[in-house]
Formats: C-alpha cells, structure tokens, sequence
C-alpha cells in the first residue's frame, strides 16, 4: 500500500473549532493536557461516501460534525451539547442518513447519584436531534422507574434497513427485555421478555435472542443459558461461580447456528475457545492462549461473513490475532506503515473498501486515518490532540520489581527526556482496582506529569488483570493491605534504583487510585504529598451502596470476609489524624460510582484533625474528567499543588 499527500483538506476543522499553539519553550502549555482530544471518534458511513466525527470544542461543547467527502464541503455540525444536563458521548452510524448518539446525564434518585443513558436519532440532514425511546415506553414499569441505561444495542441487525434490537427494563425493573427498535418511526417491539435473574441478552449472527446470562447474588454464582436453534426450551449450559477458575464468558457465534466462541481459564490464564454447546457433553476446543498473559477479548468479525475473522487480543508485537488470510495480509500492510506505532483498526464501509484506522503509542498522541484500498491511499483525517501532533514525549518502559513476599509485578516508568536520577515523582496507581495500566497507548495524566519534570511509576499491584487467576485472587481481601504494600514497593524500588528523590515523592491515582493515595497518606511514611480524585474514603459507605444496587456481594469478595469494624480500620476517612502530609482531595458532584459523600465525609475528617488539605468539588463533574472545564481544573490546582510540595 502506498501512503500519498492528503487529497481532500480538513485544515478548516481546525481552523473554526480549535486555536492551536506552537511551543517556544519546553513546558507544553496545561491547557493542551487539560483538555479533552479535540477529536475522540472518526466513523466512516456504510457507503464510504461521508465520515463523521466526535469533537470536543474549545468553548467545552461537544459535537458531532459530518462531512460528504464526494462534495468540496466544509464539515457540518448535526448535534451539539453544552454538557451542563445533558452529556454527547459517542455516536455510531444507522445508515448514510441517520446516526445514532450516545448522551448521558445524572440524576438524584432515592438520595443518590445514578447515571442516565439515552440513545438518539440525529439525521444527517440536520433535522433531527432526539431520543429514541419516550416515557410512554416504560408505562409498564412500576411508578417513576424509567430504565436508566437506554443504549445497550445488542443487534444492529445488518439484514434489516429499518430495525435494532436493544436489551433494556420495560416490563420487569430486575430484568431487561429485548425489544426490536424502528429507528425510522421510533416504534417498538418486544422479542424477549425479561426473565427473572437474567442480566442480559445475547443474540446469534441471525438476530435471534440465543443466550441468556443469569446471576444468583445470594450464592454469589452465575450461569449461561441457551436455546438450541429450532427449540422453545432453554437449558442451563454452564455455571460458575464469582472470581472463580470456572468463569465463563460467551464471546459470541458464528454462522454454524450452534457454536459459540468463550472465554475460560487454561492452566490458569484466560483463554479463548470454541464448541457446539447444543451438544449435552460439550466438547471445548481450544482456539487461542497466551503463556504469559490472560486472553480477555472479544470476537472481531467482517461485514460479509458470520464467523469471526479473529479477536481483540494483541500479541508480543501489538498485532491483532486475526486468523482470516486475507484480512491477516491487509493488517500486516498497514502496521507495515506504522512499525513503532500501535494501529487501532475502525470501521468500514460495507464494500470494505474505504477504513479507519486510529494510530498511536505511549509518547505520540493518536491520529485518525482514512485509508481506500482501491486507491491504495491512507490520508489523514484528524490529529487527537493537534497541539501536540508534532511533539514526541517520553515513551513509558515495562519493568518488574519484586514486592516484600517475593511476588513479581509488573510496572511501567516513564522518565523525564535525557533525565533518569534523583527525580521528583509521581507513584501512580490505577483505579479498579480489579483492571491494569499498560505501556502502549497514550496516557495523558503520564505525558502531563512527565512532562513537568516528574518520573512516573505505575504498577499492576496483584488484583491487577491480565496476569492470570491467581495473581487476579491474590488481591481479593487487600484493599488497604498486600494491594497497597504493592504500591509501597514499587516506591522502594524507585529509591533503591536511585530514580527518585526520596524528599520528593508525591502518591496520585483516580478512584482506586484516590484510595490507595489517601491510604498511603495515611499509612506510609515515603510521601511528601497525596492527591486523591474521586477516591473511595469510606469502605462502609461503598459496601452499603453496593447493597443498595445489588452488588454487595460482588463487594463482599473484593474487599474479603472483613467485619464492619474491620473495614473502618482500612477506610482513609477513619484514619484521617495519622496524615501528615498535605492532601489535594478533588471529588466531582455527577459521580455515581464515588458518590460526593466519600469527598466530603473525607474534607470534615480532614478539617477535624487539622490536615494540611485543599478540597475541590466540582460542579457536573463525573467520575472521569468528561469535561474541560473540570479536567482542565485538576490539572491546574495538581500543578500547583505538586510544585509547591515536591518542586519540578
């Protein structure tokens, strides 16, 4: 494939929403890691003819901006949102004339913050902007419920021009049923009702409704269920129990009516196989594993075929396992053009011609391309961060130290450019915590601090995925112990390597991560500073919201078979007179995965025990900086708060 000069310009999309800058000096202005990517999301229509994109403006607006590429247009702007109620978040096309968005908005409901998602019609034309389901939908649900989450498309229903299927609560608040949505006349058919204990729905390459996952919250077990092709009975075909070796997770079918691909442990680690589960003794068959790593993934599929062409997964050169020949040949040309750069393969028009791709690593942000094979041209549509597209930051480096009872685990250090000794730094845990950092995609809180003179250290304390099933259990029951004795040695190690100045370390995380910064704060003597965002304070208040929402027991094994007293003695909010440190406690008000009163609860124990604190609580904010003004906010009162404690 040959790459050739742009043909068609885009510079006018930047030019309108976007005043970039040119840098005189070293220090990236913090407006530029302050703000979301001015592109988050390019999409090609199924006739190739037209892409669409996702932009975040300079004024905090979102949008969504469509763009004919057969006319010499300018981009057009379908729908937009100012983000105060209501919140754009991603879009996906129906057909050439219709797009269907994602927007989300929070609401107090019984005393609480719990999120909203609603799904959209926007015409092309620009003539429409409006959510697909009414309240007349729900008239069967008890008095003011109304189904939060309204954009679980489980079926696009590619042989259908006018239908989706989307599994969602209308007849039954505990189970969701799968109804046929006309996206033309925004009229609704039910084709499965909700059945007491089933969380969700699957379908088969033919739109019909094959799998149900079903959960027992008192036995703390799960099951699959399946409808064999031609029968009206369902029978139960796998059970498992929470975090246990026998998970299963049904991936997906084929064009063989009955076979299914699934994850389940190998010899420890999550794989990837495949039967025909129709059979009464099914037979696995192994289709992928990894020696090292869990295999967790999803099927990826071509629009002219139902079987999958191959999954998610990436191998030791960060290729997709793609196991269809010619779809293998047509990848590996285009990592050919991007040999130290991660490529993201997008959607496609439905003659597979035209494409997008999304190319990054951990030191250049991403950039969209549209590549036509025809043509054999890869052009380039948008640059995430056009700011920065000619900059190139510290990449991160993969290491393992080896915690206090001789388990190794991974991290990643990222190092200031031509600096690598007596370092201010930045331990930086991740939040979940049952999820993991990785070393190649770019990480803007990173790139942020690094490039403000900071060594960062991450690391995939045990609980962490991707590592198997008993470094996964081994941080069932941590919080507050192994977990954050985790994060301690990764701190040793950045001495002892003589990385940082041990007079200037600063722990940060989001989360999880505000947990673990506000425990280390409290129990640990190796930190000048602490900056906490959306931290969990209270282990009691977050086991009592989960039984609120029926995930106490999901807790319950997280946090492991502790008394309430016990949870109090590792809840930060309870040990807020042994902080020493000065504390940046930042807690946004639309959070309904922290809610506020961890924040708040965590800023009067503070003030009772006359901490060293700032508290911030921001207005709309939700628990992932969605927002300019509120991710702008953090990293500016962060940069002062690091400046002033460890220096830079």
């Amino acid at each position: 494939m040959e790459k050739k000069i742009l043909k068609f310009s885009l510079l006018s999309l930047f030019f309108i929403f976007y005043s970039s800058s040119s840098f005189s000096e070293e220090q990236i202005p913090t407006d530029i890691f302050g703000s979301p990517p001015l592109i988050s999301n390019v999409k090609i229509s199924p006739s190739g003819e037209k892409i669409a994109v996702f932009a975040n403006l300079e004024n905090g607006d979102s949008a969504i901006l469509v763009r004919d590429l057969t006319k010499n247009e300018p981009y057009r702007r379908l729908a937009s949102s100012d983000n105060k109620s209501l919140k754009l978040l991603s879009f996906s096309w129906f057909d050439e004339e219709i797009i269907l968005a994602r927007a989300w908005l929070a609401q107090d409901i019984f005393n609480t913050k719990t999120d909203y998602y609603r799904l959209l019609r926007v015409n092309v034309d620009g003539s429409g902007f409006e959510p697909l389901f009414k309240k007349r939908h729900f008239k069967d649900l008890p008095l003011r419920w109304e189904e939060g989450n309204q954009t679980r498309i489980m079926d696009m229903l590619p042989d259908d021009e006018e239908n989706i299927l989307v599994q969602l609560r209308m007849s039954n608040p505990r189970s969701p049923d799968v109804v046929k949505l006309n996206v033309k006349k925004n009229s609704i058919k039910t084709v499965k009702k909700g059945v007491a204990g089933v969380g969700s729905w699957m379908t088969d390459e033919d739109g019909r409704v094959r799998i149900g996952n079903t959960y027992d919250r008192n036995a703390n077990k799960g099951s699959i269920i399946f409808q064999r092709e031609g029968s009206t009975k369902w029978r139960t075909v796998w059970e498992y129990s929470s975090f246990g070796e026998d998970s299963i997770s049904v991936l997906g079918f084929g064009e063989e009516p009955n076979k299914v691909w699934y994850e389940a442990y190998k010899d420890g680690r999550v794989a990837v196989f495949s039967a025909d589960i129709s059979k009464q003794n099914i037979e696995p068959e192994l289709v992928y594993s990894h020696p090292k790593r869990d295999v967790e993934t999803y099927l990826r599929y071509r629009k002219d075929k139902k079987d999958p062409i191959g999954i998610g997964f990436r191998d030791e050169n960060y290729h997709h396992v793609t196991w269809d020949k010619e779809e293998a040949e047509f990848e590996k040309s285009v990592y050919a053009l991007f040999p130290d750069k991660e490529v993201y393969f997008g959607g496609t028009s439905d003659d597979r011609n035209r494409y997008i791709i999304f190319v990054e690593n951990s030191s250049t942000p991403g950039s969209f391309y549209l590549g036509d094979k025809k043509l054999g041209t890869l052009d380039l549509v948008a640059n995430s961060y056009p700011a920065l597209a000619n900059k190139v930051l510290p990449a991160k480096k993969a290491l393992f130290y080896q915690a206090r009872d001789g388990l190794d685990i991974e991290a990643f250090l990222t190092l200031p450019e031509g600096k690598d000794k007596n370092l201010p730094t930045i331990i930086f845990p991740h939040g979940g915590p049952i999820a993991a950092d990785d070393e190649k995609g770019f990480d803007y809180w990173t790139s942020f601090f690094v490039n403000r003179g900071y060594a960062v250290i991450q690391m995939n304390f045990r609980g962490s995925t991707g590592y198997g099933f008993d470094f996964m259990k081994a941080g069932l029951g941590q919080w507050g112990g192994q977990m954050q004795e985790d994060v301690e040695d990764a701190t040793y190690w950045a001495i002892n390597e003589g990385i940082a100045d041990p007079n200037r370390i600063c722990i940060v995380g989001g989360s999880y991560g505000g947990y673990a910064a506000l425990m280390g704060a409290a129990t640990s003597d190796l930190y000048q500073c602490a900056v906490s965002f959306a931290g969990v304070s209270d282990l009691l208040l977050l086991l009592d919201g989960g039984r609120r929402y029926g995930g106490e027991e999901t807790l319950r094994i997280m946090l492991g078979d502790k008394s309430r007293t016990e949870l109090k003695e590792i809840s930060p909010v309870n040990l807020a007179d042994q902080i020493k440190i000065p504390v940046l406690l930042v807690q946004g008000e639309d959070d309904s995965r922290v809610l506020l009163k961890h924040g708040e609860d965590m800023r009067d124990a503070m003030k009772e025990a006359e901490v060293d604190y700032i508290y911030i609580q921001q207005e709309d904010s939700d628990h992932f900086l969605t927002l300019k003004r509120n991710r702008l906010q953090f990293f500016k009162e962060t940069e002062k708060f690091l400046k002033r404690h460890i220096g830079n």
